[in-house]
């Protein structure tokens, strides 16, 4: 049913005024209730009085309740309604009106003129005493209530869920404490056992809980570090990690504040230990950068830090190489590799063997999936489809084991005694071209074969690891054994898989810089094409970095935060 309402009444000049409100329902409730459609005001209104419904063509009204009302000066409970008639509750007016065209009826209301504020607010419940409730009643259910559904309930449930016993879902459980909702990971994780963290009721998490899981996670600052510093002792993970209240559903606290809190005064909060202070990410406020890089014990940088190295002459052996930390700019590296970037940049000099174009950083330098680091490079893999291990132009097919120097000797002198034994090798298979280099060699053999097998073994042995092959890019040490197996030594390559053990640095997204792509793109921060020795570390500055990156208050750069690069917990 659509019906017109209109509210008359009149303003403080007595000047009669309407406002006009459509109706839209099956039924017209009338009473003192707020959400009756025609709200009427006075003591004796009940809240839900009558109500006006379509009967047939025309209209019919009902008081609920056992209340009355009257219809054109009768009383009555019940009465048809047409244009004209004027119901009355209570000393209020309601005159059925002809409906407009669109509307199924029309009612004007007239308000008791005598109506107090006091009666407004007893249209509405405002106190206690107007419900079936008492205060003294209330108040003892409460008292009874909260206890049990907020503590005894809970607490019951969680005692026998811990033993093992399944309580209905509909029945109050210790999520009830719960202070909020947990983070993406760890609602994975543990979903609603609260006891996966919380061993003892009404207990913080304790660190050792969290360490459950994250046992793998390092202090920020070593308990021997920590020691020399004035810092105090490390509080406990909630006080950084707080669940329930991550902002954003996260645990990582991503504010500089942080950090610069303890390392603008690194000096004072530091004590003996060397760390340089920071107070942002501009120039002048952050340190430059140092490379972690393998020395051998003795050298100056291991001298530098307190290390003793072993007793006795020679090179240290591999398990006594210690990582230390370097200026990037100044610093090198001892890997025991001998390689030039500038040469193998160069067009002029080496190309692809499969399109003989130059060689681009991609051919050799494979990116991880993490987006961060890249996969070692191995002689298999990237060098051998440019540098063969042959030793012998007349058995071009044949190579030497990369890795295994005595299995390289081994074959060497298998090969040239069967060489100078058996007749149908003599010119067996083609002959490439000489390498360039290589020492020309006088093939011819009057001694007894097995004495020219062995004399030209000794000859390739010595050319192998003093002129080229091994030695091109490796450090073979000449110990002067009589003993050709012993003599000489290949020096294990020694490679850091990442510079920066504790900082992140995201190439692939870095891969696209400005207008710069591909190998520009890597070359306008590693500076291969002018680098020809292998020590050289080839890594940028903080210098680089501040071209493109700024913290909060630079203005037209990338915004950092301290933990866009460094991780709080220590990964070494």
């Amino acid at each position: 049913m659509r019906a017109l309402l209109r509210q008359l009444r009149q303003t403080a000049n007595r000047v009669a005024e309407y406002a006009d409100t459509q109706i839209v329902a099956d039924a017209i409730t009338i009473g003192s209730a707020p959400d009756c459609h025609i709200q009427l005001l006075g003591h004796a209104v009940a809240p839900e009085h009558a109500v006006i419904r379509r009967s047939g063509s025309g209209l019919n009204v009902s008081a609920r309740g056992g209340a009355r009302i009257t219809v054109n000066g009768a009383a009555t409970s019940s009465s048809r309604l047409a244009p004209g008639d004027v119901v009355e509750i209570a000393g209020n007016r309601l005159s059925v009106l002809e409906q407009p065209p669109g509307f199924d009826a029309a009612f004007a209301v007239q308000q008791r003129a005598d109506v107090s504020k006091s009666e407004f607010e007893s249209g509405f419940r405002t106190e206690l005493e107007q419900t079936w409730l008492s205060k003294r009643r209330t108040a003892w259910t409460l008292l009874l209530l909260v206890p049990l559904l907020a503590f005894a309930i809970p607490l019951a449930t969680a005692l026998l869920h811990r033993s093992g016993t399944v309580t209905p879902s509909w029945v109050a459980d210790d999520t009830f404490w719960s202070a909020g909702p947990l983070t993406a990971a760890h609602a994975q994780a543990v979903g609603r056992k609260c006891e996966a963290c919380h061993q003892q009721f009404f207990v913080h998490a304790r660190d050792q809980d969290c360490r459950k899981c994250h046992d793998q996670v390092r202090d920020h600052v070593s308990p021997a570090h920590l020691a020399l510093t004035k810092l105090g002792p490390p509080g406990r993970c909630g006080q950084c990690h707080e669940e329930h209240h991550a902002p954003g559903g996260s645990l990582i606290i991503r504010d500089d504040r942080l950090c610069v809190a303890c390392h603008a005064d690194a000096h004072g909060r530091f004590g003996s230990l060397e760390v340089q202070p920071v107070t942002g990410f501009a120039p002048g406020e952050h340190p430059g950068f140092m490379a972690t890089v393998l020395e051998p014990p003795g050298s100056h940088e291991i001298e530098r830090l307190g290390s003793i190295s072993r007793g006795g002459g020679g090179d240290p052996e591999p398990q006594d190489w210690r990582p230390v930390r370097v200026p990037v700019l100044s610093g090198h590296e001892h890997s025991n590799l001998k390689f030039s970037h500038a040469q193998h940049l160069d067009g002029s000099r080496v190309q692809r063997t499969s399109d003989s174009k130059p060689l681009g950083c991609a051919d050799c330098h494979t990116l991880a999936a993490d987006g961060e680091h890249f996969a070692p490079i191995k002689m298999a893999t990237a060098c051998s489809r440019c540098h063969e291990l042959t030793f012998d132009e007349r058995s071009p097919e044949r190579q030497l084991p990369h890795g295994k120097p005595r299995d390289a000797m081994l074959m060497i002198e298998d090969y040239y005694a069967r060489r100078f034994s058996d007749p149908t090798m003599a010119n067996a298979g083609p002959v490439r071209r000489r390498l360039p280099d290589s020492p020309v060699v006088d093939e011819t053999c009057r001694d007894a074969p097995i004495t020219c097998a062995t004399r030209r073994a000794v000859f390739e042995i010595t050319n192998q690891f003093t002129r080229r092959g091994c030695v091109s890019c490796h450090v073979v040490r000449d110990n002067g054994s009589a003993d050709i197996h012993q003599r000489y030594e290949v020096q294990p390559v020694r490679l850091i898989g990442d510079y920066f053990t504790d900082t992140h640095f995201n190439h692939r997204l870095h891969a696209v810089q400005k207008d710069l792509t591909g190998d520009e793109a890597c070359l306008s921060c590693h500076k291969a094409r002018t680098t020809s020795e292998s020590s050289v570390l080839m890594l940028p500055d903080i210098g680089k970095c501040l071209e493109c990156h700024g913290d909060a208050r630079a203005r037209n750069r990338v915004t950092l935060q301290c933990a866009s690069c460094h991780a709080y917990h220590s990964q070494s």
